[in-house]
């Protein structure tokens, strides 16, 4: 991953509002991000980590890379009570050199922290024997999870299904006593978090899209086999055979498990890990039927860990024979040369970054830079335009509603009262999938409560100067 990122690691618009708000922590300004609102929808664990550096990207080199390590290590150790030593060493090595992971911790992303808190919970779960400590310590560690991705509610599920797995022939005291316990230090990490929500935004996990998708369930399922094989395969393969690929990967998670849970070698590990690998393909599909959210190989990544888990199972009980053991090994160097070879052409990747400031007329920043100091900026691009300028606050409006965004745009009444300011800029992107004929078509509601003046006009993007249509209103 180091090697991958060796010219910076990519950057998504949801990468710099992690850097934004680790920047604000580190300057003791809140968890807020570049809108100076608090950070409500995504979790604080991930800015947490990056807050030493704030946005210095070395240092989210140095998250990413730790991450993967963690992950690679923690993998080993849940499996060498599990199989031989050599394939649990084989799995981790397969797991840390995998192209998926590789691949997302080489953007800024809290999937690959994800990863590693994950398997840490796993593990502290399933030590033998089971105590009322590690119960809570692994209560507390899904907590973490939740809080370093939402989707880590999975993560929660799954620590529960291991306790209970544990504790089921012991006295029914126990068994809720350590029930109970995991769920306090589960429950009460996340409390923290959303209380703080809810008084700062009424909302517990923040603002989201209201409404979900309107496609077929099928199709929603197919988006989740499909991320899943991504995620595996990379791009190589057409977004059918994705699709197939991820379909038999999930059956096979599956029918393995139950072959590994009939020998009772480690039912509540393996369950644990049917649990994991089923929560992680159910949640991102329950997510876009709520709220619309984007189903890709990045939200599909956690089904690496049991797919990695299940192979590895497999292997040690078919490695007796000389013939598998060497087709394993044939596969192992196949898998890791892969890794490494996505992280050889990584660099390859850096137009698409929201780092990379051709990308989208570079001029307009240019121009956002000679406003004076006062100056509010309102963007269909706020992420960008914070990067490249570091004016706060920098808005999101004039655009519509999207699923899957982690800013929404201004209402009439918030456009309305920037325009009262006498310092307010729109800088419009023509690029941008969000940017449609221009802000007059995409928000014609605006426009009878604001004026739009503009201001300059470069290749690829405009600046305007919003007035209030009835300025005695202000």
């Amino acid at each position: 991953m180091i090697f991958a990122t060796r010219h910076d690691p990519l950057l998504s618009p949801d990468s710099i509002t992690y850097l934004s708000a680790a920047d604000h922590i580190r300057g003791l300004h809140g968890i807020t991000d570049f809108t100076l609102e608090p950070l409500t929808v995504f979790g604080p664990v991930f800015p947490l980590l990056l807050a030493p550096g704030g946005r210095s990207l070395l240092w989210a080199r140095m998250v990413g890379g730790a991450s993967i390590a963690a992950a690679t290590t923690l993998m080993w150790l849940l499996l060498r009570r599990r199989v031989h030593p050599m394939v649990a060493v084989a799995a981790g090595t397969a797991l840390g050199l995998s192209h998926g992971l590789v691949r997302i911790a080489s953007v800024v992303w809290s999937e690959a922290p994800y990863a590693a808190v994950s398997l840490a919970g796993v593990l502290v779960l399933t030590r033998r024997p089971l105590t009322t400590r590690s119960a809570a310590v692994g209560g507390v560690i899904a907590g973490v999870g939740f809080l370093t991705r939402y989707a880590g509610a999975g993560l929660v599920i799954t620590g529960l299904v291991i306790v209970v797995a544990c504790e089921w022939n012991a006295a029914r005291t126990t068994l809720l006593r350590r029930s109970g316990v995991y769920a306090g230090g589960a429950v009460g990490v996340i409390a923290i978090w959303v209380i703080r929500n809810v008084v700062e935004t009424g909302q517990p996990l923040g603002p989201r899209f209201e409404g979900g998708t309107r496609e077929k369930i099928t199709e929603t399922i197919r988006q989740a086999f499909a991320g899943t094989g991504h995620i595996v395969i990379g791009d190589s393969w057409s977004p059918t055979g994705r699709a197939r690929l991820g379909a038999a990967l999930l059956v096979a998670v599956v029918m393995l498990s139950v072959v590994a849970l009939r020998g009772r070698r480690a039912v509540p590990l393996d369950l644990g890990m049917l649990t994991f690998a089923l929560m992680s393909f159910l949640i991102p599909i329950a997510a876009r039927r709520i709220t619309a959210n984007d189903i890709e190989l990045r939200v599909m990544s956690p089904m690496l860990i049991p797919i990695v888990y299940f192979a590895a199972v497999t292997f040690d009980r078919l490695a007796t024979r000389r013939l598998f053991s060497l087709a394993g090994g044939v596969v192992l160097v196949w898998w890791c040369y892969q890794g490494v070879a996505f992280a050889a052409r990584f660099p390859d990747l850096a137009p698409g970054s929201s780092g990379y400031k051709p990308q989208f007329s570079p001029q307009l920043y240019d121009a956002i830079d000679a406003l004076p100091g006062d100056a509010v900026i309102l963007t269909n691009s706020p992420q960008r335009v914070w990067w490249f300028t570091d004016r706060e606050p920098t808005l999101m409006g004039f655009t519509r509603p999207r699923p899957g965004n982690s800013h929404y745009p201004l209402d009439a009444a918030d456009t309305f009262d920037q325009a009262c300011s006498g310092h307010a800029y729109l800088a419009w992107f023509e690029g941008l999938q969000n940017a449609g004929d221009g802000p007059a078509e995409r928000r014609p509601d605006l426009l009878e409560v604001v004026d739009l003046e503009l201001r300059k006009s470069v290749p690829g993007g405009e600046l305007y100067f919003l007035s209030p249509v009835d300025s005695s209103r202000c």
